[in-house]
């Protein structure tokens, strides 16, 4: 692979056989957002799709959590012309027509961390708690109405992050000459991956999600990915067969170079009866036999039917229709490595141990699994999880002075709590007397349709406050008009 430099950005080119490919990739996405700014990214995205910038007959782009991409291929004139046609509109945002580009476009219709259900959804819980209301644990947290942005914070944005020094272009084949890459100048930026809660041990809390997750840090490696995929395959039967769910997801989450956040999901379905209290005892049962025992037989060969099952039937379309995209997409960790000092793995890639993953080398890689290991479990669950600490969020016998908001008239008999709105914070009574206590410069309040939630973005979790409807508008005038945010309804 040759490395080279357009305008500034450093490129690296491979030759490859086929038609010409490139990706010019950003080190951005939605972990380099604010708590009030959160979306901001991908309106910058979408500023760029509807200027219509693309020449090239086959192109994609998208807006994750740690990038932002633009891919295309083509004849060497299409592709020059493609990408410098692109940095040319990047760097000349916003659009004088601002508030007429934003009228049109759904601030939740974002893709991110394979979060489905936004704020209920237990991987995203995890990481709010893990990183706080920064990096990733912005990823639970709906957007930002867009129309609340200015043309300076998009300005500021672009200047920041869409830079010559920021950016990598990779190319199957000898970039061509006519390819301008006049982006803003700009450094390489950094990346906030501290830990928010720092934890000696294993623990479990409760919050408001669907479903039971598990999550842990691991040293960054094809092995470490491919040990998590080994408790999947423990836990997949272990679910099916007590009647919790049909199946388990594995998770991960590329973070720095010493750390990737990698982990379990599993969701309820409409036609079981969801235990999250058993689905969580699974889950921390198979991984302590994992770590403990290590891989057998039975996982190894698992394993390597992962490795090289073929893609299912029904995936052949989509996988035939991305063909073109393939031979880009094997430089595409040459570019995450240049602008994160690590990279996404995949099942499917070259093992980095020489003698393949000895049980020596799994030990090794799992040591600090369960002393990081952190599992979400929904309101009311109490699971038994032995050597795991109980760690929900906080809350006292304290009402705090201010307006007491009753449930809605036609709730009160199975709500006997009440909602406290004071000067400087939210507080939520239950039914017992416990008060969970928000400050305003924590809070959050998230809608969907007749569904109302207090977050503590602090903390990371969500309490359902549905019953007290009625007292939105009280809400909206304590709280900064960003701190209003409309759910995803899928």
């Amino acid at each position: 692979m040759r490395r080279a430099e357009i305008d500034g950005v450093t490129v690296f080119q491979r030759d490859l056989p086929g038609v010409l490919g490139a990706s010019l990739t950003f080190g951005c996405g939605t972990r380099d957002e604010e708590l009030d700014s959160i979306g901001l990214n991908h309106l910058v995205h979408h500023l760029l799709e509807r200027a219509d910038p693309y020449i090239a007959e086959k192109y994609a782009n998208d807006t994750w959590v740690n990038e932002t991409s633009f891919v295309a291929a083509g004849t060497p004139e299409q592709v020059a012309e493609h990408f410098t046609t692109l940095c040319s509109t990047i760097s000349h945002l916003p659009p004088t027509d601002l508030s007429d580009a934003v009228a049109d476009v759904d601030a939740d219709d974002r893709d991110v961390s394979d979060i489905d259900e936004g704020v209920l959804d237990p991987w995203g819980s995890l990481l709010a708690r893990r990183f706080g209301p920064r990096g990733h644990g912005l990823a639970r947290w709906p957007a930002v109405d867009y129309r609340l942005f200015t043309a300076d914070e998009i300005r500021q944005h672009v200047g920041r992050f869409f830079t010559s020094g920021n950016a990598v272009l990779t190319a199957t084949a000898e970039a061509p000459p006519a390819m301008r890459l006049l982006l803003p100048a700009g450094p390489r930026a950094d990346h906030d991956t501290r830990l928010a809660h720092h934890q000696s041990g294993a623990v479990w809390y409760a919050d408001e999600v669907h479903g039971v997750a598990l999550v842990v840090g691991s040293a960054p490696s094809v092995e470490a990915l491919l040990l998590m995929s080994a408790l999947k395959s423990r836990v997949d039967p272990a679910v099916q067969r007590a009647g919790i769910a049909p199946f388990a997801e594995l998770m991960s989450e590329v973070v720095d170079g010493t750390r990737h956040e990698l982990g379990i999901r599993i969701s309820p379905t409409r036609a079981r009866r969801f235990d999250a209290a058993a689905a969580a005892e699974l889950l921390w049962a198979e991984l302590r036999r994992l770590v403990h025992d290590g891989l057998g037989p039975a996982d190894m060969a698992n394993l390597e039917a992962t490795r090289t099952a073929a893609v299912p039937p029904a995936l052949v379309p989509t996988y035939d229709a991305l063909a073109w995209m393939r031979p880009i997409g094997k430089l595409e960790s040459a570019a995450h490595r240049e602008l994160f000092g690590t990279t996404e793995h995949y099942l499917t890639d070259p093992l980095t141990e020489p003698d393949g993953l000895s049980p020596a080398a799994a030990r090794d890689i799992m040591s600090g699994w369960l002393s990081s290991a952190m599992i979400v479990v929904p309101h009311g669950s109490r699971p038994d999880l032995p050597g795991v600490t109980h760690a929900s969020c906080p809350s006292t016998r304290f009402v705090p002075a201010g307006d007491v908001v009753r449930p809605a008239l036609r709730k009160r008999f199975g709500n006997k709590g009440s909602l406290v709105i004071s000067i400087d914070a939210i507080s939520t009574v239950d039914s017992e007397g416990n008060v969970h206590t928000v400050p305003l410069s924590q809070a959050l309040v998230v809608e969907r349709d007749d569904a109302l939630w207090l977050a503590h973005v602090g903390h990371g979790c969500v309490t359902t406050i549905s019953d007290f409807a009625h007292a939105a508008d009280k809400l909206r005038s304590v709280l900064p008009a960003r701190r209003i945010r409309r759910a995803s309804e899928t």
